[in-house]
């Protein structure tokens, strides 16, 4: 059982073994260094390489297979939720184990604290409108939603949490918006921590494993991620402010 590892960097392949994650996390710095710090790669292009790369693994054992995707897993959710401690960490001339134990550690129990507000975006009215009848066209929800049940969701001060028929549209949505910079980088994180969203299936809010795996999916899965329709969408958006 192996995972290889980019021929950008190696050759070699890494046998995966009880340090997986650090070995995981050792070429994500390497890929960082040398990709978006000197040839200045577009970020989401080096995190879509590295994790798509990843994500083969040669084996029948199924316990050995749940744990490398949970470690890769890790990774993504760690390179996409928590920007500021890739910056901190991967931007250092050098990564060793203590500077892996110290990032995991902050990534698992220091939530990321917001500068500017707690909420996703304040959008003006046109645009809420948008967003409230492409939500509703699209069928995002169990049941309808209004535009002030919008309004509060991206303002995070939802009091109930929204059933997604399905997560994928929504998560386009909210994907196609980060890309754009309209709302936070740690937007995954805004999500759990107000229990915005749940599945229809289980009725439970999401977590942050369970969102950024779906993601993962979704991007591996689908030709075009996010769909074209949800990029017009986000494109109109901008158009309104």
């Amino acid at each position: 059982m192996y995972l290889q590892c980019n021929n950008h960097f190696t050759n070699q392949e890494i046998e995966l073994s009880k340090d997986e994650l650090w070995d995981l996390f050792k070429v994500s710095y390497k890929h960082y260094q040398t990709e978006v710090i000197n040839d200045r790669k577009i970020y989401n292009r080096y995190v879509n390489d590295l994790i798509s790369y990843h994500l083969p693994v040669f084996t029948s054992d199924e316990e050995a297979i749940r744990k490398h995707f949970q470690n890769l897993f890790c990774v993504y959710e760690l390179l996409t939720d928590r920007k500021d401690l890739v910056e901190k960490y991967f931007t250092k001339s050098s990564f060793e184990k203590t500077d892996f134990s110290k990032m995991l550690n902050e990534f698992n129990h220091v939530e990321v604290i917001l500068k500017d507000s707690n909420g996703l975006a304040s959008f003006n009215r046109k645009q809420i409108k948008l967003i409230t009848d492409f939500a509703n066209r699209k069928n995002f929800f169990t049941t309808p939603v209004d535009e002030n049940t919008i309004e509060k969701f991206f303002n995070c001060t939802l009091k109930k949490t929204l059933i997604a028929t399905n997560l994928r549209y929504i998560l386009q949505l909210l994907y196609s918006l980060s890309q754009q910079k309209m709302i936070p980088y740690n937007w995954v994180s805004l999500v759990v921590r107000n229990k915005m969203l749940a599945p229809q299936k289980s009725m439970i809010p999401s977590t942050r494993g369970a969102i950024s795996s779906r993601l993962t999916e979704l991007k591996n899965t689908t030709a075009t991620f996010p769909e074209e329709e949800y990029v017009n969408i986000v494109k109109q958006l901008k158009e309104m402010y």
